[in-house]
């Protein structure tokens, strides 16, 4: 239960880099260009700068710091690979994207139920641990009640 509490606690914390990226950006309702996603990119590392001192658990750091990393290597910001990921930041990095698809940004409309399972699904073992999908897939069915019940 601790670690499923850490668990959560890091993923409350997981964009606190976002904080060092000019509004201008992070409100921007278009794509946006290469010289911002590049700026935008950043928020990860500032992340893991911000908390690294933070001691209260273990691993705030390197859920903020690691959450954009691919399975595949092709991640950022360091490009991690597979099990290099720690689990905490394959977690977040999962529970992040379901969280962006199935909501409102000022860049686009929320995905459906079936069509972000099918998007999670697709990245299995690309973007995300395909054990940690396949976990998450036998949650489905509580998704939606999930999801209400947050929003």
């Amino acid at each position: 239960m601790e670690q499923i509490n850490d668990f959560y606690n890091i993923a409350l914390m997981h964009d606190i880099g976002k904080l060092s990226i000019p509004d201008r950006i992070l409100n921007k309702p278009e794509r946006l260009n290469d010289e911002e996603y590049e700026i935008m990119k950043t928020h990860a590392a500032n992340g893991a700068e911000l908390l690294k001192d933070v001691n209260i658990m273990e691993d705030l750091a390197v859920g903020a710091g690691c959450h954009h990393e691919r399975m595949d290597g092709k991640g950022y910001p360091n490009g991690l690979k597979g099990e290099e990921i720690p689990l905490a930041a394959r977690i977040v990095s999962l529970a992040d994207v379901y969280d962006a698809l199935r909501h409102r940004r000022v860049y686009k409309a929320p995905w459906t139920l079936e069509d972000t399972l099918n998007e999670i699904q697709s990245q299995a073992g690309k973007q995300f641990d395909p054990e940690l999908v396949e976990a998450f897939m036998q949650i489905k069915d509580r998704l939606e009640v999930i999801n209400e019940a947050i929003s």
